[in-house]
């Protein structure tokens, strides 16, 4: 790892060599796409930055990345916060680098980017990170071990639903029963209507503008890549949900339901839908990541799906974590008035 040379792509390099190079790549998911990356940055406005890593003229390995700013605050992220990414990090042509080339790579791509694009706040989250060593390479380095539901897809419809829980299995039935039905939702605008309605009853806001929804489903639906699912019941779209994916894996991305409706399961059936819809698409594992609210995991969790871990490495200076921690906190405030200003 210590030959390779690290410079900068830019977006149609990076693109050809991930198609080419598609079946060989370790470490590659959905969101290292360039359809995903393109339409996910045009949606919340962030520049994409491309590191290439070089041995000889050979490119064998790339991070992709956002680049923003806050305030004086340069950022590059792969990924950033709000780009509805679960993770990013290095994707190179196999064999499978090892965990201390894996960090080597990602040291050196931060480096990179505050060199290149003067940056003062690099994040980087990797998927099936070690658990029992520790990560972070230095004292500027901050280390997350944000969880991941799985569910293994392979076995087939009946043994897939057959594993939930009994309580899952009870709702998926009862929501049906009750004339809920699952049809196609591709309606960005109606999508952030129920989202905004969803944050409102739990008195906060979205970080996610309409932009963002009409960027993903408005470039990723037509392209087969992006599935929306609604629950209509008795004539009206009541809950819907943004599912993500390529040949291998699908992701939730989003859900979201309109109030007056809560003794209507529509969360269970919809991604019960989702996931039928994935095997008999192939597809081999569905992924959920923890949202870290108790009641959402619960949901999730009944499922019955398998508990993994990804790895998120921040590093900035001193004073930059301070500003960071003061953004959120205000940030959070700003999502309390704005959810009590909408309601009055």
């Amino acid at each position: 790892m210590t030959d390779l040379v690290l410079r900068e792509l830019d977006a149609d390099a990076y693109a050809a060599w991930f198609r080419a190079t598609r079946p060989l790549l370790e470490g590659r998911s959905p969101f290292h796409e360039p359809d995903w990356l393109g339409a996910a940055a045009s949606g919340v406005g962030f520049r994409l930055g491309f590191i290439g890593a070089y041995e000889g003229d050979e490119l064998t390995a790339a991070v992709p990345g956002f680049l923003a700013r806050r305030g004086p605050l340069r950022l590059f992220g792969s990924p950033l916060r709000g780009t509805m990414t679960s993770y990013l990090g290095p994707v190179a042509v196999g064999p499978r680098p090892s965990e201390e080339a894996q960090r080597e790579l990602i040291v050196r791509a931060a480096d990179f980017a505050r060199r290149r694009w003067h940056t003062r706040y690099v994040r980087f989250t990797v998927r099936d990170a070690p658990e029992a060593v520790t990560f972070a390479p230095g004292p500027d380095w901050h280390q997350q071990r944000p969880p991941s539901y799985r569910v293994d897809l392979t076995p087939g419809e009946d043994a897939v639903f057959a594993s939930f829980k009994s309580s899952c299995r009870r709702n998926v039935r009862k929501a049906a029963r009750e004339g809920v039905e699952i049809v196609p939702f591709e309606d960005p605008r109606g999508f952030h209507r129920l989202l905004r309605d969803t944050f409102r009853r739990h008195d906060s806001s979205t970080w996610h503008s309409p932009r963002f929804f009409e960027s993903v489903i408005g470039r990723l639906a037509p392209r087969g890549l992006l599935r929306g699912w609604g629950a209509r019941y008795e004539g009206e779209i009541i809950a819907a949900g943004l599912f993500f994916h390529d040949e291998r894996e699908i992701h939730f991305l989003s859900g979201a339901s309109a109030t007056g409706h809560g003794n209507l399961p529509t969360s269970y059936l919809l991604h019960w839908h989702a996931i039928a819809d994935a095997i008999r698409e192939g597809i081999q594992v569905f992924n959920s990541e923890a949202s870290g609210v108790r009641s959402i995991d619960e949901f999730k969790e009944t499922f019955n799906p398998a508990r993994e871990r990804r790895g998120t490495l921040m590093c900035a200076p001193p004073p930059v974590w301070k500003a960071q921690r003061a953004f959120l906190k205000w940030h959070k405030g700003m999502q309390r008035f704005r959810s009590r200003v909408a309601i009055g």
